[in-house]
């Protein structure tokens, strides 16, 4: 009742504000959907009446929309208590606070946007992400723990700020726990969980890495699931990537098993873009940004030196999003090689051939080369690291080589500047953007949990707050550039290189 007297006071506020008030007389006809509906048709360009006048009647419909619905606590614990949400504590002054609004249940976001008039009228609907109007934990009932897993990624600390300050001031939980070590360190007793409070996160938003640390491996799911409840932890906030929400999906079905009321949400990461449905992973643009201060040096480095050939590896072992994405920012790159194209490197149009004429031509070229690209050319010696990924030989060593020879086949020699950035550009904080991400996702993964859902993911999809099922997630993940697609496009007609790979039709 408070919340929605607050709610209701709020937009009649706004109401007034924009003249949009009932007259003298009429304040009984305005009910709330009415009072919101006149504020939201002022605010919301879209919907003004002015712009309707402009729309013409087409074909294209949408009727039959197919749902991702997420799994829910009540799905097997159905007796679940409930009561009405609103904002526990404030910062400084304690004075009262309300949701703008709450995000109904049966609230979705269409997935699959683009649309040719006649093709058919299904889509997918994600459930929308926000606060909702109650919640099934009591006061004090919930213990939170929060954990980071995998490589690291500029953000990682932002969400572990907001995640910590959601539960604390919108929610009023006072036991949060940060896990050291990734999975790893839920069951291993050598490292003691830390105590998370605002104060204590206070300010880690600015630093890179991750204060609860990252490890790849150490999954074991019956003594992390009995590490959780013997702490009487019933919210779990993982934080990784395709691999890391296999591991969360398994630890919320063993706790379903179990009768456990435990709520477990992701925040999707990953550096190199490659986790599916959503718009974007958080931290990649600050990679790219950082990616393209590296290009920069190369470039100088290059352009300072006879037959000076810049090669700059970036990260992307199966996608080359950071590549393609800081080539395109950059503006100054002749090469790009990413895994989704095979790479030739001999012949007329042979990159080999093609940086031995650039470099004859502007005196220096400058090639940004993606970790995974061109494996197929190179021996393996198909070890794997703790998540099970196979080591991958060093690109950067065999184009040097490569390039070396075929100058030297020619009679000259190359001047070879390497840069490999790998490393700084992830474990630098997020950007403002990134920062802006972070906030978002972390949020909601706490209105999402505090809300009952499990099993799931937050994410941004066509720009808008969503809860993913974790197994849409791993079912789509990892994605790859489309190197039919406008981006590689883009790529090509900026470095100008050859262009080898054919559509089939």
């Amino acid at each position: 009742n408070f919340a929605a007297r607050m709610a209701e006071e709020r937009l009649r506020r706004i109401a007034g504000h924009l003249s949009l008030a009932p007259a003298a007389g009429e304040e009984k006809a305005w009910n709330m959907k009415e009072l919101q509906n006149a504020v939201t048709t002022r605010q919301v360009p879209l919907r003004k009446p002015e712009f309707q006048k402009l729309l013409s009647p087409s074909d294209l419909k949408v009727s039959d929309i197919k749902t991702l619905k997420c799994d829910h606590i009540k799905d097997y614990i159905p007796d679940l208590e409930y009561r009405a949400n609103h904002p526990e504590r404030a910062r400084i002054v304690n004075v009262p606070r309300c949701y703008n609004r709450f995000t109904e249940d049966d609230e979705f976001i269409i997935l699959d946007l683009i649309r040719k008039g006649g093709t058919g009228t299904k889509g997918v609907g994600l459930v929308r992400a926000g606060a909702r109007s109650a919640v099934p934990w009591r006061r004090g009932e919930v213990n939170a723990a929060i954990v980071t897993c995998g490589g690291l990624c500029p953000g990682l600390n932002v969400v572990i700020n907001q995640i910590v300050e959601t539960l604390y001031y919108n929610y009023g939980v006072n036991n949060i726990y940060g896990i050291k070590w990734g999975f790893r360190g839920i069951w291993n007793n050598k490292e003691p969980w830390l105590r998370l409070t605002p104060d204590s996160v206070l300010g880690i938003h600015e630093l890179g890495g991750t204060i609860l640390g990252s490890s790849r491996g150490g999954f074991n799911l019956p003594k992390m699931v009995d590490a959780l409840l013997d702490k009487n932890v019933n919210q779990l906030y993982v934080i990784g990537g395709d691999g890391t929400h296999r591991g969360a999906r398994a630890i919320y079905l063993e706790g379903k098993r179990r009768k456990a009321k435990l709520a477990v949400a992701c925040v999707p990461k990953t550096i190199d873009n490659d986790v599916g449905i959503i718009d974007h992973s958080f931290g990649f643009h600050t990679a790219v940004e950082k990616a393209v201060d590296a290009i920069r040096s190369s470039v100088v480095e290059a352009s300072c030196i006879p037959n000076g050939i810049g090669v700059v590896k970036l990260m992307g072992r199966e996608a080359g999003f950071i590549a393609a994405h800081a080539v395109l920012s950059s503006r100054r790159v002749d090469l790009c090689l990413v895994p989704e194209v095979p790479v030739e490197l001999d012949g007329e149009d042979g990159v080999l051939n093609y940086l031995y004429r650039t470099t004859k031509k502007q005196g220096y070229a400058v090639v940004v080369v993606a970790e995974g690209a061109g494996v197929s050319m190179m021996k393996s010696t198909q070890k794997r690291d703790e998540s099970g990924n196979i080591r991958l030989p060093s690109i950067g060593a065999f184009l040097k080589k490569k390039i070396n020879a075929y100058f030297e086949s020619k009679g000259e020699k190359a001047n070879i500047k390497y840069h490999d950035p790998s490393y700084m550009i992830r474990s630098v904080p997020a950007n403002a953007a990134d920062s802006v991400m972070c906030n978002i996702l972390a949020e909601n993964a706490v209105h999402g949990a505090m809300a009952g859902y499990t099993g799931f993911t937050s994410g941004l999809v066509n720009n808008r707050s969503v809860y993913i099922p974790i197994p849409a997630i791993t079912a789509t993940s990892p994605v790859r550039l489309n190197p039919f697609g406008r981006t590689w496009e883009r790529v090509c007609n900026d470095t100008q290189q050859p262009h080898k790979v054919k559509r089939c039709n």
